[in-house]
């Protein structure tokens, strides 16, 4: 971390902008990471060349017809412009999802990637792809310079769509991923390339599993274990650090032995378990009854500090800032602070008193140097601004859809400042999937826009920007 916040790149930094894709297909972004030298590695899905008329990757190419195939992708980016490196294809994508697989770091810089793909194998992994046009879990070791320090394919003819990773402090990379029901067989299917699965699927069949694996930095599986209930459990976050390996998500049973305070409707939780084996080491459901199914939660993991943002209609406990609207009437986010052993130490409403808010339309949350946290949301379509009451505001935006940075004390949930930019104009908006700190006062922002109001659309492109703080 400290690479990365050192004076040199603040003095060397440059603000910029640049676009990737064409926006007449799909083209997505899904993590980025600050390298070594401060240039930027950004992974994805495209359905069109990332490079313009060219399929070479550093490994392996485009796979398919330009502007029909998915691909996965990695690229690297200068920080000076943002211009392109490399690029490398990972394999044909499945399919484009709302929470999306993450970059992490070996202890020596090495990154590792965890992917779902389908099509053929690519040549000389760790262990062969089960087969053309099956889904399988792509984990690989990947220098800053693109070359490949290994890669495996792990099958089941149980995957689904989304898979979420954390690498701890022994190398082992974490992977948790959808587990479906498999029509050819009669229960949740386990992965083949690796040990046993420690425990049985709960599951039915028309509900989600996820299975938790470990991999070693030599690529090799050390174990595998369901985290399951006899309702249906989604896995959105997952990081680790000094003091363990934590998740969030919902279920809407009691997942892996644990009491649910609200049967037969989705709660979100968040666990620590233990990396050698995945057993729980304490877990923590939020929320009330009266809220029903809550959605999902962006999830974020800062030294002893868990955050995390999702929605909500009902307030809870005694929030640092409240609901702006009746209870059980409105949308608003929802921010939670838990502490690593555990704790609940807060939660804060951000809202309008007449609009709902805009659905995945906000980043992860991010932890700043200042001690500022940070996350960036998409205002809403008529009022464009929220009731909720920080300390100051700055507000330069017009039009609908307005990008709106919301500045948190950490420690206590207070809302100390808004600031309203202007989006593009509608029906194309721009969203920021993900946000880092490059050094004291400055950000990379990888950004998501598209041209209809659709949810999931196929005419989409990514841009990177360097930016000063708003």
């Amino acid at each position: 971390m400290q690479l990365f916040l050192s004076s040199d790149q603040c003095v060397n930094f440059k603000t910029w902008k640049k676009t990737y894709g064409t926006g007449t297909s799909k083209t997505t972004g899904s993590d980025i990471l600050v390298l070594s030298n401060g240039d930027y590695l950004v992974s994805g899905v495209t359905r069109q060349y990332i490079l313009p008329g060219s399929p070479i990757g550093v490994t392996n190419n485009f796979a398919g017809s330009n502007g029909i195939t998915l691909n996965t992708f990695l690229m690297r980016v200068s920080k000076e412009n943002g211009d392109i490196i490399w690029v490398d294809y990972l394999g044909e994508a499945t399919v484009e999802t709302y929470f999306k697989p993450n970059l992490n770091r070996y202890s020596n810089g090495d990154i590792s990637v965890a992917m779902i793909v389908t099509g053929a194998s690519q040549p000389s992994p760790l262990n062969a792809k089960s087969g053309i046009g099956l889904p399988s879990l792509f984990v690989g070791r990947i220098k800053e310079n693109g070359t490949r320090v290994w890669y495996t394919y792990l099958d089941s003819p149980s995957i689904g769509e989304t898979v979420v990773s954390a690498m701890d402090t022994s190398n082992r990379l974490h992977v948790f991923i959808e587990n479906v029901w498999d029509t050819t067989s009669v229960s949740h299917a386990s992965f083949v390339d690796g040990p046993a699965i420690i425990n049985t699927s709960l599951g039915g069949t028309s509900d989600s599993d996820f299975i938790h694996l470990a991999v070693n930095e030599n690529g090799f599986m050390n174990f595998q274990r369901f985290f399951t209930s006899a309702g249906g459990d989604y896995v959105f976050g997952v990081d680790a650090n000094t003091n363990g390996l934590f998740i969030s998500g919902t279920t809407s049973q009691g997942a892996n032995g644990t009491i649910h305070p609200n049967i037969n409707t989705q709660t979100p939780f968040v666990m620590k378990v233990n990396e050698n084996d995945g057993t729980i080491i304490w877990y923590q459901y939020f929320g009330i009854p009266a809220e029903g199914d809550y959605g999902p939660f962006r999830f974020y993991l800062k030294e002893d500090q868990i955050f995390l943002l999702g929605n909500a209609r009902n307030t809870f406990g005694s929030p640092t800032e409240p609901l702006v609207a009746a209870d059980g009437t409105i949308k608003h986010f929802l921010l939670t602070k838990f502490n690593t052993n555990g704790t609940f130490l807060w939660n804060s409403f951000l809202g309008s008193n007449s609009e709902a808010t805009v659905d995945f339309s906000e980043s992860e949350p991010l932890l700043l140097s200042s001690s500022q946290l940070i996350f960036r949301t998409l205002s809403s379509t008529s009022t464009g601004r929220y009731t909720s009451s920080p300390n100051s505001i700055i507000d330069v935006a017009t039009g609908v859809y307005p990008l709106a940075d919301i500045f948190v004390n950490p420690l206590s949930g207070e809302f100390n400042r808004f600031n309203y930019q202007s989006n593009l104009t509608s029906p194309t908006q721009e969203k920021t999937e993900v946000m880092k700190e490059v050094c004291s006062g400055k950000l990379v922002r990888l950004n998501y826009t598209k041209f209809t109001s659709a949810n999931f659309p196929e005419n989409t492109q990514i841009s990177i920007e360097n930016v000063n703080f708003p």
